[in-house]
């Protein structure tokens, strides 16, 4: 016992002399700092536990809310985690690594036998072979009379021919949002639209914000291409303004990424207040904004986007995706018109190159008016899935829109996301786990799973599989292995 403690006093002590170094700045962050450095170059080991605030602060003459936040940044950081009774840990060095923590190969793990699966935020099956599949043979019938290149043996134009951004442009536009065909770009899909902003709008080590839970691919995208990625809180409407403008006073980013309609994965919707006061702070702070509004169309009508609020200074990004088809991969990108030259010479650096097939068949689409019969059938059959899901599961806690392609379910006390998403699994349904959308401290999201409503091929097999769900809420882990 004398020898344990005699360890916890040196490691203490040792640290508080470390930290007592002065720095210019605000004291939590530059305690962050040193805490950041002293555990990339080894002084603080994987696993080692951080001294308890009220010590800390004491040895170092501070108040114990400046050491909170500087443990609370350090956090955020992906340096170290708390946990409630244990305190501050220094976490191990593959938790920090790119593609290891939100949006690793454990959201796409293959589900082989898995009967229902409620994994993907997909639209669900609402005739799209039968209306794309009519489309695609009348754009067929008429390639051999058109002059020109064949589409099976050309590249489509960097970002789109002149009818493909003007149909483009006639498909994103609503409200008092409506953008000029020159400035906007095609892509494959919003994951390129958002990757191309990422690539645009910030340089190597760079730092993005975005909310403390977020779509999980942007995650691994920047991850991969060497950007930091730290998160704001959120609430009911999504990025909290003053919890933002705190964060970029204090972490100086490049970029803000956010989903301010459908958030996935809690399904809320930012008011128009809040979407003004966000552009107002990014344009005080000149501080670009990446938004993702692919669920957009799944509403009726919605706020005008950030974008508009802030043209100069947003990259606004979106696709045919979640409303017509995933199976089409195009998307679309209005970066502020300053970076239009750079994103489009960024996009073409990709090689991803839409495959003029297909982005034919989506202008067609939208000029017969095809696209919008397919999004009236999407948003009709989400509003009788999601009255499915609140019939068998509405007692639970649940966030959910009546739009929305998937709802964000809180566990009872006695599961964790992870051993949940097992146990349905053992039962045939695929879910995504919360920590798979987390950003910095997964034990925020480790009771709560996303259910994706539109996977599942027909109304009963959702039904199936919510029941399999409502059944695993109402027994407790320890029951299903007595029955394993």
């Amino acid at each position: 016992m004398l020898g344990f403690n005699c360890f916890i006093v040196t490691m203490t002590f040792s640290l508080t002399k470390l930290l007592k170094e002065q720095r210019p700045g605000p004291r939590y962050r530059v305690m962050a700092d040193l805490i950041g450095e002293a555990i990339v170059d080894g002084r603080l080991a994987p696993g080692e536990r951080l001294p308890a605030l009220r010590d800390i602060a004491y040895e170092l003459g501070v108040t114990v809310g400046t050491v909170a936040r500087a443990y609370a940044l350090a956090a955020s950081r992906g340096l170290v985690a708390g946990e409630v009774g244990r305190g501050t840990y220094v976490l191990a060095r593959a938790a920090r690594e790119p593609m290891q923590g939100v949006g690793s190969a454990a959201f796409h793990a293959a589900a082989e036998g898995v009967e229902v699966p409620m994994k993907q935020a997909i639209a669900a099956p609402v005739g799209q072979t039968e209306i794309m599949s009519a489309a695609l043979r009348e754009l067929l019938d008429q390639l051999p009379a058109r002059e020109g290149p064949s589409l099976f043996n050309t590249y489509l134009a960097p970002g789109g021919t002149e009818d493909e951004r003007a149909a483009a442009a006639r498909w994103i536009a609503y409200g008092e949002f409506t953008p000029s065909p020159e400035k906007i770009l095609l892509c494959s899909g919003t994951q390129q639209a958002i990757l191309t902003a990422l690539l645009t709008a910030c340089e190597p080590h760079d730092l993005v914000l975005t909310e403390a839970l977020t779509y999980h691919a942007m995650i691994a995208q920047a991850s991969l291409m060497g950007f930091r990625i730290a998160p704001v809180d959120i609430d009911t409407e999504g990025l909290v303004p003053e919890a933002l403008e705190r964060a970029i006073i204090e972490q100086k980013p490049r970029a803000i990424f956010v989903v301010p309609t459908i958030h996935n994965p809690t399904t809320s919707i930012m008011s128009e207040a809040r979407r003004i006061r966000i552009a107002e702070i990014a344009r005080a702070h000149r501080v670009a904004v990446i938004e993702d509004d692919i669920y957009g169309t799944l509403l009726g009508s919605r706020p005008e986007p950030i974008a508009h609020h802030y043209p100069e200074g947003t990259y606004y990004a979106t696709s045919l995706a979640k409303s017509l088809g995933c199976g089409l991969r195009i998307g679309h990108l209005i970066p502020p018109a300053d970076k239009l030259d750079r994103a489009r010479a960024i996009l073409h650096g990709q090689g991803q190159t839409v495959p003029p097939l297909m982005a034919e068949l989506a202008t067609s689409l939208i000029v017969s008016g095809g696209a919008d019969e397919l999004v009236a059938r999407q948003r009709k059959e989400m509003l009788a899935r999601q009255a499915i899901a609140m019939e068998l599961l509405g007692h639970h806690d649940m966030r959910r829109h009546p739009a929305a392609l998937y709802v964000w379910l809180r566990l009872p006390e006695e599961w964790r996301a992870h051993s949940f998403v097992e146990a349905a699994r053992q039962r045939g349904v695929a879910l995504a786990a919360g920590e798979d959308f987390m950003v910095g401290r997964p034990d925020r999201a480790a009771r709560h799973v996303r259910i994706a409503l539109g996977q599942a091929q027909s109304r009963e097999a959702l039904r199936h599989g919510l029941s399999i769900i409502a059944s695993l809420l109402d027994s407790a882990p320890a029951e299903l292995a007595s029955l394993a």
